[in-house]
């Protein structure tokens, strides 16, 4: 494939790999081999990643990907892993459609560019209706999720905050392993690159100023601030006690932050909820524990 863009420039090239990874990512073992040749840096030995040179020329496609119309940015890996594989988080993505029922009101903490809350907005109109809420803190991620909904005619409710354990400000930074461009790994803990001052917000703030009185399916995915979230959304847990909690445990993330994952793990029991098993995409499944 490198031959090929090499000899017949990026477009040539990019569009051969989207043709091979496409097919390879049918099986979870595929997908995740493909996800280290998409990644601007090796993650493996034996792997060569693409050449990022592909995705500075002409960045911006126009595709139909998870069947939604969108406009991907391949500078950013997310992104082009959607774009090159034709997928996303595909064991997390199957599980929030099957999860999903009608009426129900989902919560997409770390939002990015709205990939599963506009999975999530398509499956329950196909039910017959419900409610996405998705916080996304970075303005560019929040302005690309907002335009992806109305071109594809989706209900995506677009919260412009990040969410902690306390209400204030914080510094939003690009992960420093990754360019700039990379929005899906920015962070309230990354130290590198371009930084944006954004609003914070605890989700039990919000909810009682949205007089949110249902919550049913709760996605996090907010790079090593997981802990701060659950921690600004305890009085929500107890209160409207959604059946499940999917939410991203990625260890070298934590470590950046100084959590331990220990700590979630026993935040969720203390809040009533139990671990499935199911590790889908590293996002773990916990679900409310029954009371009598």
């Amino acid at each position: 494939m490198r031959a090929v863009g090499a000899q017949a420039g990026p477009w040539a090239g990019r569009a051969l790999a989207g043709a091979v990874l496409r097919r390879q990512a049918r099986t979870r073992e595929g997908y995740h081999r493909a996800l280290l040749r998409v990644a601007t840096r090796r993650l493996a030995p034996g792997l060569t990643p693409l050449p990022a040179w592909w995705w500075a020329i002409s960045p911006l496609v126009r595709t139909r990907r998870l069947g939604l119309r969108l406009v991907l940015d391949l500078r950013d890996n997310l992104q082009r892993t959607l774009w090159l594989t034709g997928t996303y988080e595909p064991a997390t993505l199957a599980f929030l459609r099957a999860e999903l029922r009608r009426g129900d009101v989902f919560a997409d903490v770390g939002a990015h560019v709205g990939v599963h809350a506009l999975t999530a907005a398509a499956r329950l109109r196909d039910l017959g209706g419900g409610t996405v809420l998705a916080f996304e803190p970075a303005p560019d991620s929040v302005a690309v999720l907002r335009r992806a909904a109305r071109r594809n005619g989706l209900d995506v409710t677009a919260v412009p905050t990040a969410l902690g354990a306390a209400a204030g400000e914080g510094r939003l930074g690009a992960d420093p392993r990754y360019g700039d461009a990379d929005a899906g790994v920015r962070s309230l803990h990354a130290v590198g690159g371009r930084a944006a001052v954004v609003p914070v917000a605890t989700f039990d703030g919000w909810a009682e100023g949205a007089g949110l009185d249902r919550l049913d399916v709760v996605k996090i995915d907010v790079e090593g601030a997981e802990l701060d979230v659950l921690r600004g959304m305890r009085a929500s847990l107890a209160r409207l006690r959604p059946r499940v909690v999917v939410l991203e445990v990625k260890a070298a993330v934590l470590e950046r932050a100084g959590v331990d994952p220990a700590a979630l793990h026993a935040f969720l029991r203390g809040a009533g909820y139990a671990p499935t098993g199911q590790v889908l995409d590293r996002n773990e499944v916990h679900r409310r524990v029954a009371t009598r």
